[in-house]
């Protein structure tokens, strides 16, 4: 199974300290910024991952990334 859209930019948040940083600031801006394009389910999900992970550590953040990028994993 391929790794959906989601997982890729997962994935990149996991591998990329700049990249997810930007995420943290300005989700929306940073995902289409890259390139990557997702659907508006996609979207609110990742949306729900970020509204958890608000007011956790940068280490923290990174832990639960990557977690969740090892979940998408095709």
């Amino acid at each position: 199974m391929e790794e959906t859209t989601l997982g890729k930019v997962l994935h990149r948040a996991a591998q990329e300290p700049v990249f997810l940083k930007r995420m943290t600031t300005h989700l929306g801006q940073a995902v289409a910024e890259e390139g990557f394009v997702l659907t508006d389910g996609e979207m609110r999900q990742l949306r729900g991952y970020w509204e958890a992970l608000e007011g956790l550590s940068d280490r923290q953040v990174y832990e639960k990334v990557s977690a969740l990028a090892r979940g998408h994993r095709g």
